[in-house]
């Protein structure tokens, strides 16, 4: 599989460079069409194969199951069941938990009103959409950033071919909805830098609706804004735009507010009792900074149950687990500084395995689908899942093979946007970038600081890895010229 990575990577990136140096006789629409036809095909075909009934993953398995019940109109599996936090059922210590999830709760909840016992293939092809939707954003925001043709070119090509986030579309849940909604606003907001009047207006406040909602279907999307946010304060900055720096932080704030608030009054009106503080954000940098992850010691920083143990033992008192929390920290912080060759270990294995994981969980996510009754002749599993690595079945093989090309791909993009970003760091040296150049990056930086410190996922790394594209684009670019002219 090795070998065939390294082949399928290879591969990859010569199919790149052949594009960016024919790039002046490609129709750009046509291409991008055609492009985005193929991974729609794709994603039909690959939901048609995983037949989901529900996901068995934590998150969508909870939201699903509540989701159809309040379709149904029974919301006892909300109603307090227990005074003790240990004794609560699923439902209880769930919106206690996240409350903010309430957003996702409706939206799938709406799906299950309109499609009936369809619900998740309907949601499987909204995001379906929504992934290609988000490959066409990138698109557009190189172009809004007066890149290239052979970019835009490659953009399209990286993001519609990546077999990652088209994999994803099976996961019934808020992440690839989420993100084309926050990046739409946040492309609307670029956008918006160069228009005048009233049609600036119109691509904020589309800019600000579009961010709320995706907010809303996934809030930690909020990391992608805030990066964006930070480059565009500096553009308005630079052109001493003071009205549209206000606006922007103020409609970011709001946004972020309203798309957890809103979702959570309905709920709370709709189940007849207020929902308890959740547990505070500490709690999961906490976890991400201790290495007692339920799937082992090789996984330092990923998913434990500390936070729910400090919940139960605490009786739900925020401020205690606020206190739980920053002492576990602290004392995690105490054990790097007095072990660094531990730390150099610790983040060393927990960015590997949240950042190198070609797949990003996609394939993982797949596999935790309990397919519908009249497809599970179609698997071995004993629990009737979507088994991507049996062999013995087409999926099987066809779970291989997207394994190691997704291998080649992270590699290709992983070392165009390296060559890319020492190339926009040039051109800001040197005072020839366009300050909206930076926004993907920006993004893509603070999703790597944030999960540094916060609960390790590989699928939390996915949505800013895609904002790697446009550098990648632009490395594979400039190795296009590059060989062009040795060859001249």
């Amino acid at each position: 599989m090795t070998c065939l990575a390294l082949l399928a990577g290879v591969a990859y990136a010569a199919l790149a460079v052949l594009i960016a140096r024919r790039s002046s006789s490609i129709p750009e629409r046509g291409f991008v069409a055609a492009l985005g036809a193929a991974a729609m095909a794709f994603c039909v075909v690959w939901i048609a194969m995983n037949a989901t009934e529900h996901n068995g993953f934590s998150d969508s398995a909870q939201i699903l199951a509540y989701a159809r019940q309040v379709a149904r109109g029974d919301t006892s599996s909300f109603l307090p069941h227990s005074d003790s936090f240990a004794g609560k059922l699923p439902g209880d210590m769930y919106l206690s938990n996240y409350p903010f999830q309430s957003g996702i709760l409706l939206l799938m909840e709406g799906f299950c009103r309109l499609f009936g016992t369809w619900d998740v293939q309907a949601f499987q092809l909204a995001c379906a959409l929504c992934c290609v939707g988000t490959s066409l954003v990138l698109v557009d925001t190189a172009r809004a950033c007066g890149r290239p043709k052979a970019e835009r070119l490659l953009v399209a090509f990286l993001s519609l071919t990546l077999f990652a986030p088209l994999v994803f579309v099976v996961f019934p849940y808020g992440n690839t909805i989420g993100l084309f909604f926050a990046l739409l606003a946040m492309d609307l907001w670029l956008r918006s830098r160069e228009q005048t009047g009233t049609r600036r207006h119109l691509y904020v406040l589309t800019g600000f609706l579009a961010l709320a909602f995706g907010l809303a279907a996934k809030s930690t999307y909020v990391v992608v804004a805030i990066g964006f946010l930070l480059v565009l304060l500096i553009d308005c900055l630079r052109k001493r735009d003071a009205w549209a720096t206000a606006a922007f932080v103020v409609l970011l704030v709001v946004a972020s507010q309203a798309s957890g608030i809103i979702p959570q009054r309905i709920m709370e009106a709709r189940l007849g009792y207020e929902l308890p503080a959740n547990q505070p954000k500490t709690a999961w940098i906490a976890m991400g900074l201790s290495d007692d992850s339920v799937l082992g010691a090789d996984m330092p920083g990923w998913w434990s149950t500390s936070a729910l143990d400090s919940q139960v033992a605490s009786e739900g008192d925020v401020e205690a687990m606020e206190r739980n929390a920053e002492d576990s920290i602290t004392a995690s912080l105490a054990t790097f500084g007095a072990d660094p060759g531990y730390a150099a270990w610790f983040f060393g294995k927990k960015l590997a395995t949240e950042w190198l994981d070609p797949t990003f969980q996609s394939l993982y996510i797949a596999g935790c689908g309990t397919m519908r009754p009249e497809a599970q002749a179609r698997t071995n599993a004993s629990d009737s899942r979507f088994d991507p690595a049996d062999a013995s079945l087409p999926q099987g093989i066809l779970g291989r093979a997207l394994e190691c090309v997704m291998d080649g791909q992270q590699s290709v993009v992983y070392l165009g946007a390296t060559a890319g970003g020492i190339a926009l760091l040039g051109e800001v040296r040197r005072r020839r970038a366009n300050t909206l150049e930076l926004a993907l990056p920006c993004a893509f930086f603070m999703g790597f600081v944030v999960y540094t410190l916060w609960e390790a996922k590989g699928m939390y790394a996915l949505p800013f890895f895609l904002c790697l594209l446009p550098l990648a684009a632009r490395g594979i670019a400039l190795a296009a010229q590059e060989h062009a002219a040795d060859k001249a």
